[in-house]
């Protein structure tokens, strides 16, 4: 593993769990065409905070240890080299645009072979209030970053904010869905999502009623409950319970399009990974299919 630092400014190390502002996000890169618009979003979002920008250029490597035999080991070597000269290149055109941002930043480089990068970018995470990546896509063409993502949400203890490919950000953001379970992770990415639920001027909690035959008798109590504890925090919210339609997904980004929703806030793996990669989930289908940004946490 290697990492190389070029910075402007020390990077500060404070993080909260409940941050009252973000002071450090974090914006992955990779030199594809999806930068812009994940370093968009992190320009308009440390801007609205005032917030140091780090961008986390990550570099995959192969696995040289499947190789064999000195021609095996030697064309690894070469391979490798050409890849870290590729990453050389594009982080200097990054530096290029990194220099005309109004916020103070940096770029990092890591880069190893797929075992260990998705965790090495959570380890980097850890020191930041804020992650932007890219929602990964089935059909997309490059480098399939949804181990990346499942690392960072699962191990880095930060929220995780994706963004839909291609897609510039709405300055500024001005409403936000919430997608309530009573549940700890939808609890945990509200909390992570509160200094962009106080600059919204509306928020509104949704939960979806899965089965319309059984009652909730809970239902209310938990819409009333986090409503109050917004309130507290000086967020005004709406709260309605949503019938199904299609499925989850599909009701939340129904929703979302009808209030003009900027952001969807929501909670992430409330099953096991092992359930929501191999039968689906609610998380994965979110990720996959959203138009709209996502905040989400674990």
């Amino acid at each position: 593993m290697k990492a190389d630092i070029s910075s402007t400014q020390p990077l500060d190390v404070t993080a909260s769990v409940h941050p009252d502002s973000y002071k450090n996000i974090t914006v992955h890169l990779d030199g594809s065409p999806q930068d812009e618009a994940r370093i968009s979003h992190g320009e308009m979002l440390a801007a609205s905070f005032g917030s140091h920008l780090t961008g986390l250029f990550t570099c995959l490597l192969p696995d040289i240890s499947i190789y064999t035999g000195d021609m095996g080991t030697a064309a690894s070597m070469d391979m490798v080299d050409q890849i870290q000269q590729r990453a050389t290149a594009a982080i200097e055109q990054l530096q290029l645009r990194f220099q005309r941002l109004s916020i103070t930043n940096e770029i990092r480089r890591i880069e190893d072979a797929a075992g260990w990068l998705s965790s090495l970018v959570a380890t980097q995470v850890r020191t930041s209030d804020l992650f932007i990546g890219s929602c990964p896509r089935k059909d997309e063409a490059g480098t399939d970053w949804r181990r990346m993502i499942e690392a960072t949400l699962l191990e880095s203890g930060r929220s995780v904010y994706l963004v839909p490919p291609e897609q510039q950000p709405r300055q500024p953001i001005q409403t936000v869905l919430i997608g309530w379970t009573d549940t700890k992770e939808a609890g945990r990415a509200v909390a992570e999502a509160l200094p962009l639920l106080k600059l919204a001027t509306l928020a509104k909690v949704v939960t979806v009623k899965e089965d319309e035959q059984a009652e909730n008798l809970n239902e209310d109590v938990d819409l009333a409950d986090i409503a109050t504890y917004l309130a507290r925090h000086g967020v005004e919210t709406v709260v309605e319970a949503l019938p199904l339609t299609q499925d989850v997904t599909t009701t939340l980004l129904q929703e979302a399009h009808r209030i003009s929703a900027d952001l969807i806030v929501a909670g992430a793996y409330g099953h096991s990974r092992v359930r929501e990669w191999i039968m689906g989930g609610t998380t994965v289908e979110l990720i996959e299919k959203t138009d709209v940004p996502l905040l989400m946490a674990h």
